[in-house]
């Protein structure tokens, strides 16, 4: 009966690296916070509006999901009048068992799973004090023997308050499904950011109404030269995650780690992300 447990908690994750993929963690940096930061400037897959300092980069991540299902994330970031993100995502699983709903002492026999998703996202203050984003996603994703694809849309605003706090808004995954098999999991949130100086620190905080209801994130991370550490933490009735991670600063290099735990973390391996990312 464990087996069979185990299995349902893999298949519902599986089938979230399919529509529901759209709101999984895609980097370390994201994952070490919890998907929160809605006000951070941090990644456009959690506000498009996001336009960070950095310069242009490159960055690959290599992901470990639940179930031992495995990702990948190449971003190419680069600067002109818009800040521009082009982002391509994979998650590949193979050879999983499949058990039937009573113990034995083999499996039924073994599936695979995969999921490739592209994104382009644009932010810019179109001569404003604010930021405003938007974020083009398309997705494929195939399951036993069912295939799913659809085109999704993100639009953001980040509003700086004063030097210290921003105030963020995001509604995300509006678009369509192309084989009319499930519908996409639209999110929509609020957030803030709050710097500290005097700490070298900045606080996240958001609220998220997504399929889990209503959700509070939040993050701590700080803003120090060479090595910064994360905090993240996500709360809602169906589920209670924490996060944490690092990043080292060197010369043109950029490394990131993040690790996720799931209340199932002591059944299955918590989620392990690690970002490397080269200043162009």
């Amino acid at each position: 009966m464990n087996k069979f447990l185990i299995l349902l908690f893999i298949l519902n994750n599986i089938w979230a690296i399919g529509l529901q993929g759209l709101i999984i963690p895609q980097n370390a940096q994201i994952l070490a916070i919890a998907n929160s930061g809605l006000a951070g400037n941090i990644d456009p897959f959690l506000n498009p509006a996001s336009n960070s300092l950095d310069k242009s980069y490159l960055q690959y991540s290599l992901n470990t999901w639940f179930a031992d299902i495995k990702g990948s994330q190449t971003v190419y970031k680069w600067d002109k009048m818009f800040s521009n993100h082009l982002s391509i995502q994979t998650w590949n699983a193979k050879d999983l068992e499949l058990w039937d709903n009573s113990p034995d002492d083999s499996p039924l026999g073994t599936f695979s799973t995969h999921y490739v998703a592209a994104s382009y996202s644009a932010s810019h203050n179109l001569n404003t004090p604010y930021n405003f984003g938007f974020r083009l996603q398309t997705i494929y994703s195939h399951l036993f023997t069912q295939s799913l694809s659809c085109i999704s849309l993100d639009f953001g605003t980040i509003i700086p308050i004063n030097s210290h706090i921003n105030l963020g808004a995001v509604i995300k995954n509006l678009g369509y499904e192309f084989n009319n098999k499930s519908t996409l999991p639209t999110e929509s949130g609020i957030g803030a950011s709050f710097n500290i100086p005097t700490l070298k620190t900045t606080l996240l905080t958001d609220l998220i109404y997504n399929i889990h209801g209503l959700e509070f994130r939040s993050a701590l991370v700080t803003n120090w030269r060479f090595i910064n550490i994360k905090f993240g933490s996500s709360n809602s009735n169906s589920r209670n995650v924490k996060s944490t991670g690092l990043s080292i600063n060197y010369n043109k290099w950029k490394f990131y780690y993040g690790i996720y735990f799931h209340e199932n973390s002591n059944v299955l391996e918590p989620p392990q992300f690690f970002d490397i990312r080269l200043y162009l």
